[in-house]
C-alpha cells in the first residue's frame, strides 16, 4: 500500500481546521502563523508516525515468497509437476508453428 502522502494530507487537514478556527476567532495575523506552524509541525510529525506503523503492519501482513516459488512461477518445472492448461495450449501453438515453418 501506498502510505507516502497521509503525512502530508494530515498536516493539511489540520492546517485548513487551525485556520478556520483561526478566522472565526478574529486573531490577530501573528498568532495566526504560529498556531499554524505549531499545528502543521504538530501533525507532521504525528502523521509520520502513523505513516511508520502502517508500514510495518503492512510488512507483516505479506506473506514471504521465495525465490524458488518465484521462479516455479514464471517458468514450470521439467521434473514432471502438472503445468496448468493456459501453459499447455501455448506450448503446442509453438511447437505447431515450428513444424511447419
Amino acid at each position: 500500500m501506498n502510505t507516502k502522502p497521509i503525512p502530508v494530507i494530515i498536516a493539511l487537514a489540520a492546517a485548513l481546521l487551525s485556520c478556520v478556527i483561526s478566522i472565526v476567532q478574529h486573531v490577530e495575523f501573528s498568532v495566526f502563523v504560529s498556531r499554524l506552524l505549531v499545528v502543521v509541525l504538530i501533525f507532521l510529525v504525528m502523521g509520520t508516525i502513523i505513516k511508520m506503523i502502517l508500514d510495518y503492519s503492512f510488512r507483516t501482513l505479506e506473506p514471504t515468497v521465495s525465490i524458488d516459488e518465484q521462479m516455479d512461477a514464471i517458468m514450470p518445472n521439467e521434473s514432471g509437476e502438472e503445468v496448468p492448461e493456459e501453459d499447455v495450449a501455448t506450448e503446442e501453438e509453438n511447437s505447431s508453428e515450428s513444424e511447419e515453418g
